[in-house]
Parts: structure tokens; C-alpha cells; sequence
């Protein structure tokens, strides 16, 4: 394909990955077969030829996001104003935060373009917090690509980012409620010191129960568990990070830098405190509500 495409534009050059800005003068290609993309320089295309190409590839065209795109997604985000995006489609907001840090825009937009392509459009909403906005095309981009989004960003911007991943709703004029609803979980998850860079809906879900549990039933878990402990921070910071490793001992020592004995002698010293078994999932769940509670208490 490359030859014969050489043979007939000499200006034919080939693209390993999604352009991450618009090539000025060139019309760009992409060759879902093969999965690479391509640009010709517009002098060598005449009408016919660009007709041929529009049929056998898909033109990308410039998508870069400008002041009145994003102007447009933070109108309808925030004031519900017209969605930028087709009837039907289905959306979701991927909330980064940067804290204090500064932010070079323009390369962090094109990095974002070549890292997601044209289905993701990155919107900064303050000068230190933006938003991926992901359109569900076909496939929706997994977890591990945020993640490696997010160790993209640490190792060539040397930013530490924390991200919020949202829920797919359909663009319409119930999802600035819904995207506000994300918003709140998001400051309640980054205002209480969450352990982890990358939230969502599932893995906060704990913190919000235990914001709203009534009173008499915080009384129960600092009564029972936090007490007996004396608030002990190094154990519960332990079973904490127990909890949202999945129980997994080797993966949560290693978070939180300790060996594995000594996170294994904690988790032991706590059932021993409370009669508590971190080992049963009811048991493990109280403890991690009251190491939340506990955190609550310092804040």
C-alpha cells in the first residue's frame, strides 16, 4: 500500500500514530486495516484523487480543541446549555486534577490527542483541572489506559494528577445533573485524602456510606473499633490499604512501603484489639468504615 501510494503523491508520508496536531497544508488519513495513519500534502490531491481516498480511508480532520469548543462543553456542563455533540450520543467526563502544579495547555492537549485520538477531546476548566470528555464510539478506552495516561503525564510533564472516571450517560439535558453529582464524589474523595490517583463510582462508594451513616451507627463503629484501638493511624491506614488492594497483602504492603510481616503483624494486632476478622468480607468492610471514620475524625 505504501508504494503504490508513494508512486502516485510524492509528498506520501507514513504515520505510525494518531497525529496529535493538525498537519498545516496536508490532508490525513487512517488506515483502519493496518491501523496507521498517513498524510499527502494537498498540492499533489486533486478532486478525483481526494474522492478515491475519502472512500478506501478515514480523513481526520483537525479536532484540536479551541477556546469556543471548550467554551461550548462548559456552557452545557455547567448551565445546560446545547450539547457540542449529536443527539444520542453517550458521553463521559474523566475529571483530572492537578493541584497547584502548572500546566503547559497546549502540549498537554496534544499529548492527550495523540494519546486517545479523536474520540477523547480534553476541555481545561480552571488552570489547574481539566476534563477528558470521551464520546462511546465502539470500544470505551479501559482503566489501564487511563492509568497509563496518568504515568504518561508523571513521567514526561512531571505532573501528579489525581482523576475521577465517570459513568457513560447519553448527552442530553439530565447529564450536566449527573456530571455534577460526579463532580461532588470527586472534591469529597480529593477534601478526605483517598489514598490512590485514579477514582470512581465504585471504589468511593464506601467514603459516601460512611458520610451519610446516622450518627448512632458511627457511635457503634468508634465504640467498637476505634476506641479499643485508641485511633491508632498506623493500623488503620493498614487495614485501609488492605481494603482498597483487594485484600491483597503484597500489592498493599507495597503501597504503602512496608514489608509484607509488618502489614501482616498489624492486620493481626487489629483482629486481636477488636475481635474483628479481616478475613471475612462483613468484618472487613466494618473495619474499613471505621478506619474512614477515623480519618473523618483527624480531618
Amino acid at each position: 500500500m505504501e508504494k503504490e501510494l508513494f508512486s502516485l503523491f510524492p509528498s506520501f508520508q507514513l504515520i505510525t500514530e494518531h497525529p496529535a496536531k493538525p498537519a498545516k497544508g496536508f490532508f490525513v488519513f487512517h488506515h483502519a486495516e493496518k491501523e496507521c495513519w498517513f498524510k499527502i500534502h494537498k498540492k499533489d490531491v486533486s478532486k478525483r484523487d481526494y474522492n478515491l481516498l475519502t472512500a478506501l480511508f478515514t480523513e481526520i480532520k483537525p479536532e484540536a480543541d479551541t477556546p469556543s469548543a471548550s467554551r461550548k462543553w462548559l456552557a452545557y456542563l455547567e448551565h445546560g446549555g446545547e450539547p457540542p455533540v449529536p443527539a444520542e450520543t453517550e458521553i463521559r467526563i474523566i475529571q483530572l486534577f492537578f493541584g497547584e502544579q502548572t500546566i503547559e495547555q497546549k502540549e498537554l492537549q496534544e499529548a492527550s490527542c495523540a494519546f486517545f485520538g479523536t474520540s477523547v477531546q480534553l476541555v481545561f476548566s480552571s488552570p489547574h483541572e481539566a476534563l477528558l470528555i470521551e464520546r462511546k464510539i465502539c470500544i470505551a478506552h479501559e482503566p489501564e489506559s487511563f492509568s497509563s495516561y496518568m504515568s504518561a503525564l508523571e513521567s514526561d510533564f512531571y505532573i501528579k494528577a489525581r482523576m475521577y472516571i465517570g459513568k457513560f450517560q447519553r448527552a442530553d439535558s439530565r447529564f450536566p445533573a449527573h456530571f455534577a453529582t460526579e463532580k461532588e464524589w470527586f472534591r469529597k474523595a480529593s477534601a478526605n485524602g483517598s489514598a490512590g490517583r485514579i477514582y470512581t463510582m465504585e471504589t468511593l462508594f464506601p467514603l459516601h456510606l460512611t458520610d451519610q451513616m446516622p450518627g448512632h451507627m458511627k457511635e457503634v463503629l468508634t465504640k467498637e473499633v476505634l476506641t479499643p484501638l485508641g485511633y491508632d493511624q498506623e493500623i488503620l491506614q493498614t487495614v485501609r490499604a488492605f481494603f482498597e488492594n483487594g485484600f491483597n497483602a503484597s500489592v498493599a504492603s507495597k503501597k504503602l512501603y512496608i514489608h509484607r510481616n509488618t502489614l501482616q503483624y498489624r492486620l493481626n494486632k487489629f483482629q486481636e484489639i477488636t475481635g474483628i476478622s479481616l478475613k471475612d468480607f462483613n468484618g472487613a468492610l466494618a473495619a474499613y468504615c471505621a478506619s474512614m471514620l477515623a480519618q473523618e475524625h483527624k480531618a
